[in-house]
């Protein structure tokens, strides 16, 4: 059996900054958290490398051990050259040359990625994409992000956009996505287009139960709102979430369908919610799939939940190794 090596990695979010240190079978030996909330990177990225140093000696290991590193971050960005240019969620950080950052102080050559990318290689080398060769994962929560493994291998894109799923034109001329276009599959399943529009529409119904749950501060009506007032069986939040839910289905068929994966993975709302969930979207998913394709597909919550910020960027580390042959 080969001997496993050792990585490391950064999930960059907008209030946390995740630190991973994993070997190449699979196991994390070690993670923190930095708080990352209208932070600057000069700030930061020494405090993370100072942390880094800290996993790796707590674990009997240095910078010299390390195989390679790897980088998760949000868009926009310029992943050719590991740039975080503009992200929507980090107001400081503005084109940051973080990879090769790492490069310098580390010692060692990484990568840069997506994080809905990395997402998806942290469930495929950690949690429940294991041992899959054609599988996806999608984010599910505030947006919809997805990463997309086909034969074995991610799929970028000539441009670096593949797996923007939530982009997908569900309903032509929709409702308008914050993206630019009309009709998307986020506007109308990602967590924050579903608040905004419950908001919208709760404006003409003060006797609403998720109206009555906020005491009327319609700002507050979220998914977990939503979630609640479908438990409790009111008939419009009830209709609202057969809505999402068939959508959701309809998307899922469709990847079926392209991809013919062996299991679809789904983040937040699927663990976080369960069955209310995943029940009607199994239900209406044979309408929109050949009976082949699904039979031949697992649609399952993923495994690493919370703990994505720590596997994230390892993952990332762990795929560049063996895009490069050395695994």
């Amino acid at each position: 059996m080969t001997q496993p090596r050792y990585v490391i990695g950064y999930d960059v979010g907008g209030t946390k900054l995740g630190i991973g240190l994993a070997s190449t079978d699979g196991k994390l030996l070690g993670s923190a958290m930095l708080p990352n909330k209208d932070t600057y990177p000069e700030d930061v990225l020494p405090e993370a490398l100072r942390i880094s140093k800290q996993l790796l000696a707590d674990a009997g290991l240095s910078t010299k051990d390390l195989a390679a590193f790897g980088i998760s971050s949000p868009y926009p960005a310029d992943p050719v050259n590991g740039i975080m240019t503009a992200p929507t969620n980090n107001k400081f950080w503005r084109n940051v040359p973080i990879r090769k950052y790492f490069e310098d102080n580390l010692g060692i050559a990484g990568c840069f990625e997506n994080d809905a990318n990395c997402a998806a290689l942290a469930e495929w080398f950690f949690g429940a994409g294991r041992g899959c060769k054609d599988f996806i994962f999608l984010t599910m929560s505030t947006g919809i992000g997805a990463g997309i493994i086909a034969a074995d291998k991610l799929v970028r894109g000539k441009g670096f956009f593949a797996g923007e799923l939530g982009h997908m034109v569900v309903k032509p001329d929709g409702r308008y996505c914050n993206c630019g276009l009309r009709g998307c599959y986020e506007a109308y399943c990602g967590g924050r287009a579903i608040a905004m529009h419950l908001q919208a529409e709760l404006r003409t119904m003060p006797e609403n139960i998720m109206v009555k749950m906020v005491d009327g501060k319609l700002e507050d009506i979220d998914m977990i709102v939503f979630e609640k007032a479908v438990r409790a069986g009111d008939a419009y939040a009830m209709e609202q979430w057969d809505e999402m839910c068939r959508l959701n289905a309809q998307v899922f068929g469709g990847l079926l369908n392209t991809f013919n994966p062996e299991r679809l993975v789904l983040g937040t709302f699927a663990w976080a919610i369960g069955d209310l969930f995943m029940d009607p979207i199994r239900k209406y998913l044979p309408k929109y799939c050949w009976k082949q394709t699904l039979q031949d597909c697992e649609l399952v919550a993923g495994e690493l939940k919370r703990e994505m910020a720590a596997y994230a960027g390892p993952a990332a580390a762990i795929n560049f190794l063996k895009e490069k042959g050395e695994l």
